[in-house]
């Protein structure tokens, strides 16, 4: 700003230009800090840019096992925002389905027939949003429960969620008449069903494809109903897993989406689901099961092609199981099992974050020490170039990525034990994880006007 701008600035009364600064976004306005003395005095005065509030840690994880029904929290008690992952404040027993920024989506499976209910979760402040019944799936096609948010509180505390549509064209027959087999999918105008907690309503918008699609029906849908509950939100773009390990990049502010194609490596295995996630503002991608590659999407020059970035070993130390670790499973099926009143308030009014580099580190100099092990991935660290995974359903590992070496050895942390309590055969059920979800608190409030 220039010294006659500064000057015209400095001519509205402080309590004027105190009540103009409260109008603006939360981006807008750290932009504003920047434009003159004056306006930074007055916005870090009144504190209208709590920057405190923002997602800045991982509160832990949210890990659904198969066969549960509800969803388990494993995180480090520490000093860091309080979060539980006992949500038992809703209408509805729900189970965790998405996240971002802060935000939990969950979904009630205790609903009447023919409806489904979903809730939009703020752990760290309970507050939540019952979403109006999503649209009805159209003929030949099969949304389930497959909803996904967008949301950035740097922007904004309003948030949108998006119905992705899963090809479901007469799935128990083999084959269909040629020319069904034939269209592409997705369609080059893609209309999708969006809830905005500024209309809150549901709305349709269009999309319109840049570049192939991801392949014919005949393709798509023998993946049925092989998915997994996997996006990232960044930076006005929402990267969707859809069926056959493609990822949709929907474009929210110029309404176009693009079809991103695997890595080579995990087109070769048709049962292999692809876990991606946020990491310092890049997307990354990997094996839900056995995650031995890590892929950093390279979105240079508009190619949008997955580059391998590391490779890590699923080779773990045998000798940790016995020990206990920083990190514990609340174990919330239990305590609902059980209605322990006086252990979920204890567990409640623990603190719950993960800001250590040092906690509990594993030797993997001595490689007489490792076995192998089913190695489950469980979600990228948003602010750290480290992966977390489950290691046989019994402990929880943090892998640092900038460690690792040849043959994928480097820095793992052993965070403790994660399994729920008597979960495995004696329940009478497969023991495996479905799926899971970091959660990092944010500490704002939803629009009053939203309920």
């Amino acid at each position: 700003m220039s010294e006659k701008q500064e000057s015209m600035a400095k001519l509205l009364p402080d309590d004027v230009l105190t009540i103009i600064l409260r109008c603006p976004a939360p981006h807008d306005l750290a932009m504003s800090r920047c434009v003159c003395k004056l306006w930074c005095t007055i916005i870090d005065t009144h504190r209208m840019l709590r920057v405190d509030l923002l997602p800045h840690s991982v509160g832990g994880i949210f890990i659904n096992f198969h066969d549960l029904g509800l969803s388990e929290f494993f995180a480090r008690p520490s000093t860091g925002p309080t979060i539980s992952g006992n949500i038992n404040y809703l209408p509805l027993t729900s189970i965790v389905r998405g996240h971002c920024n802060g935000l939990l989506l969950l979904y009630s499976h205790i609903s009447r027939p023919g409806m489904k209910q979903f809730y939009v979760v703020n752990p760290a402040t309970r507050q939540w949003v019952q979403l109006p019944p999503p649209p009805r799936p159209d003929i030949g096609i099969m949304h389930l429960d497959n909803l996904y948010l967008a949301f950035d509180p740097t922007l904004s505390s309003h948030f949108e969620v998006f119905q992705i549509p899963y090809v479901d064209v007469f799935r128990h027959r083999s084959e269909l008449n040629p020319a069904i087999e034939g269209i592409e999918w997705p369609p080059s105008t893609c209309v999708l069903h969006v809830f905005s907690t500024r209309t809150r309503q549901w709305e349709e918008r269009s999309f319109v494809r840049e570049g192939e699609a991801a392949g014919s029906l005949a393709i798509i849908r023998r993946d049925f109903p092989n998915f997994l509950h996997n996006a990232v939100y960044c930076r006005g773009v929402l990267y969707v897993r859809c069926q056959t390990n493609f990822v949709m990049r929907i474009s929210l502010s110029d309404g176009k989406y693009r079809i991103i194609k695997p890595p080579v490596e995990i087109e070769r295995y048709e049962e292999s689901n692809i876990y991606m996630g946020l990491s310092q503002k890049r997307v990354y991608c990997t094996f839900f099961d056995d995650p031995d590659i890590i892929y950093i999407l390279d979105e240079s020059y508009g190619e949008m092609e997955w580059v391998q970035k590391n490779a890590i070993s699923c080779l773990v130390i045998h000798a940790f199981q016995q020990t206990d670790g920083p990190w514990t499973l609340q174990d919330i099926t239990i305590m609902n099992i059980l209605m322990r009143t006086d252990m979920t308030t204890a567990i409640e009014e623990q603190n719950f974050d993960w800001d250590s580099d040092n906690d509990n580190f594993i030797n993997t100099t001595d490689e007489r020490n490792l076995r192998y092990g089913r190695i489950t991935f469980l979600g990228f660290h948003p602010y750290k170039e480290v992966v977390f995974s489950s290691h046989s359903l019994s402990r929880g590992l943090a892998y640092h990525l900038n460690t690792m070496k040849f043959r994928g050895f480097g820095k793992i942390q052993d965070l403790g034990n994660l399994g729920p309590k008597y979960y495995g055969g004696c329940m009478g059920i497969q023991p495996f994880i479905e799926e899971s979800f970091l959660c990092t608190p944010w500490m704002g409030e939803f629009p009053k006007d939203i309920n």
